[in-house]
């Protein structure tokens, strides 16, 4: 790369790829905290190795070196005094166990006669004046290491807004003008808003970090800004982090701290490194699960002093902004020109988006979107859950996917263990196809994955009482949903008209084969059932009730034949056949052996009774008489529907000989196929999305 002197507006703002190890750095409202409650240290640590060792498998070609980052800035003339190289030595301090060792640390440093810096976090913990005066009084430097260390600060504009205004109070208090993002987040663009010298949040090549978009540079920069003559110095950590390197590779040696020294040195780059207090140990103490000894570090330093002994230029953070501010920040010819003209590229390259297929009524719900966005030049990635007949759907209707993953269980335990097994499942697929876009209408793993990827996501729900486990950048819903309904999202909150089914119903061709396969007459009432989704977070026993109830009173019902679509084809489909073993074996019921359209068999159907939302709004939208056995919360839209008459809600077993007619219905009408309405509407906003339009 050529080297450079950016501008924050060269640099499109990161919206990159952070690594799946980003499952430590993020709390709370973001996923693997709530997740990180279930996981005792060892097992958060156990999965953070295990990306570990599957990135590093893809990344030995730029990891620990990138040998395009070798490259020095046009007119450069050296390091102070004729130095070989830079070394800055940094400690990023982020717990009070970190606080307490710093002395230590220091003392380690000053006895072999280098100098660092030391960054702390604002609020997580109290930094004794007392601690901040001796290190400045030692002839060290201290740093801003955020104002919390939890979720990227740079989220959203209005975020880092706000934080901006407290960190810079504490950055005048405490004296500084250097500051470290947690995590390595960044955003060289919003920085503008911080009094800094310089920030020191990203680094040469590192892919493990979160938002691994490295700089491609071992020597620092100047980001300009467009709006004042402001700017400030970057300085990328080009040494490997201690915690990656002992504690999560365990190694045993510092060969890979070596190996990527010297080749800094070889080309005069700057060598700067972080390390953290909070994982050393000291004086032999015992080591845990996510320490190392101090003297690994101690002999790094011994290293440098005894190989390159005068050659080196040992210089605090500030000192190096200093020297590359009067130096080089007006040299026109430190212009990186390789940002612009990636940046470039990025602008008119294809979009890509990715769908993921989560449960059976996505396929056909997706399948004219993804036609549509097929059409209009987007590329696309399907993945899909082999569980609930997502698969065979998508074989049926001919929709191109990758399978990963399956369904781990309705236990909670289950779940949270499915839901990050398949999350890390889907990594590698997805950070090979790097998409724009993430759209699912309510996949738990996609939103968890793109929350840690950083990809800008899209869920599309039509029930508003859906348990929320990671955050999406958007929710789209239907307009019947009232704002209020969905906390939390303001001006995130997309909306289209009609409901979800009026996507595909318009796309619908009746296939009178099925009857045949199924092996029904023509004069007999059809009644599609679609039992209670037992392993979902919002079922109520209350569904199996009047399930049960409902099939057992249609079943003394003359000439009617069942046609049920279990949703779990082992453990729902056995206890089926257990509870009306003889109505089976007499095909009054039928189970299908195989996949079928499920709006083929709605269309051919007198009567539907779901415990399910999709099945029901089909029914509503195709004008087949359809009741809703489901018992939990109801949603705006079955509210909307049953308010018009196109859905009967059963609220208790009373109302089944109230309220349900089985009868034979005039098949005669058609769908309107001319309605394309909603579906417009929802790639017209994907679109907007893709395009910043928002």
């Amino acid at each position: 790369m050529l080297f450079k002197s950016i501008k924050a507006t060269d640099i499109k703002p990161e919206t990159e790829y952070q690594a799946l190890g980003t499952f430590s750095h993020m709390y709370k409202t973001e996923a693997y905290y709530f997740l990180k409650l279930f996981l005792p240290r060892r097992m958060q640590l156990a999965i953070r190795r295990q990306i570990v060792r599957w990135k590093l498998a893809r990344s030995r070609h730029i990891w620990p070196i990138d040998r395009n980052a070798a490259q020095p800035p046009k007119g450069w003339n050296g390091w102070p005094d004729g130095k070989k190289f830079a070394l800055v030595l940094t400690h990023d301090v982020e717990s009070l166990k970190g606080v307490r060792k710093c002395r230590q640390l220091m003392e380690l440093d000053k006895s072999l006669g280098f100098k660092s810096s030391f960054n702390f976090v604002a609020t997580d913990y109290t930094v004794p004046e007392e601690l901040r005066a001796h290190i400045h009084n030692n002839g060290f430097e201290i740093g801003m290491h955020g104002l919390r260390h939890d979720r990227n600060p740079f989220r959203s504009q209005k975020v880092f807004e706000k934080q901006a205004v407290e960190i810079n109070r504490y950055m005048k208090e405490w004296g500084i003008s250097g500051f470290r993002s947690p995590s390595m987040y960044h955003n060289l663009d919003m920085l503008h808003l911080l009094d800094i010298a310089y920030d020191a949040s990203t680094f040469d090549t590192d892919p493990f970090e979160p938002q691994p978009d490295g700089m491609g540079t071992i020597f620092p920069f100047w980001v300009s800004s467009d709006t004042d003559d402001k700017g400030y110095v970057e300085l990328p950590y080009t040494l490997p982090q201690d915690f990656l390197l002992l504690c999560l590779m365990k190694e045993k040696t510092i060969n890979i701290w070596k190996k990527k020294l010297d080749w800094i040195v070889e080309n005069g780059g700057m060598a700067l490194l972080i390390t953290h207090p909070d994982y050393m140990t000291f004086d032999g103490v015992k080591i845990r699960c996510s320490e190392y000894p101090a003297d690994l570090y101690k002999e790094l330093l011994v290293y440098i002093r005894e190989k390159y002994d005068g050659r080196y230029w040992n210089a605090l953070p500030r000192e190096v902004a200093d020297y590359w501010k009067n130096n080089f920040r007006r040299n026109s010819s430190l212009q990186f020109d390789s940002v612009k003209e990636g940046n470039h590229m990025a602008e008119n390259k294809k979009k890509r988006v990715w769908i993921d297929l989560d449960n059976s009524p996505h396929v056909p719900f997706f399948k004219p979107i993804i036609n549509e966005l097929t059409n209009r030049g987007y590329d696309l990635t399907i993945t899909a859950r082999d569980c609930f007949q997502v698969c065979g759907l998508a074989d049926l209707m001919h929709v191109k996917y990758e399978k990963i993953g399956k369904h781990y269980g309705k236990h909670i335990l289950l779940k949270v263990a499915g839901l990050l097994i398949r999350s890390s499942q889907l990594a590698p697929t997805i950070r090979r196809a790097k998409p724009d876009l993430a759209i699912s209408h309510g996949s738990r793993s996609q939103v968890l994955l793109s929350s840690l990827l950083n990809i800008p996501s899209i869920v599309i729900a039509d029930y508003e009482f859906v348990q929320i486990v990671a955050r999406p950048t958007y929710i789209l819903a239907p307009e019947l949903i009232p704002d209020n309904a969905v906390k939390g999202y303001k001006r995130r909150l997309l909306k289209y008209p009609g409901i979800k089914e009026d996507v595909y119903v318009p796309f619908f061709e009746p296939d009178p084969a099925l009857m045949d396969q199924l092996g029904i007459n023509n004069g007999e009432i059809i009644i599609t059932i679609r039992p209670p989704a037992t392993e979902a977070h919002y079922h109520n026993p209350e569904s199996e009730i009047l399930f049960k109830a409902i099939v057992d009173y249609i079943g003394q019902v003359p000439d009617t034949r069942m046609v049920m679509l279990p949703r779990n084809e082992v453990k729902q489909t056995a206890w089926i056949k257990n509870t009306w073993t003889q109505w089976c074996n007499e095909r009054k019921i039928i189970i299908p052996d195989h996949v079928v359209d499920g709006l083929n068999l709605i269309y051919y159907s007198d009567l539907v009774v779901s415990g399910g939302g999709t099945m029901n709004r089909e029914a509503a939208a195709m004008g087949v008489p359809v009741y809703s056995i489901f018992r939990g919360k109801i949603g705006a839209v079955d509210h909307y529907l049953s308010e018009n008459g196109r859905l009967t809600l059963l609220e208790g077993v009373d109302d089944i000989q109230q309220k349900l007619n089985i009868s034979r219905r005039d098949k005669s009408s058609s769908i309107d196929k001319s309605n394309k309405t909603t579906l417009n509407k929802i790639v017209d906003t994907i679109e907007e999305v893709l395009n910043e339009k928002r």
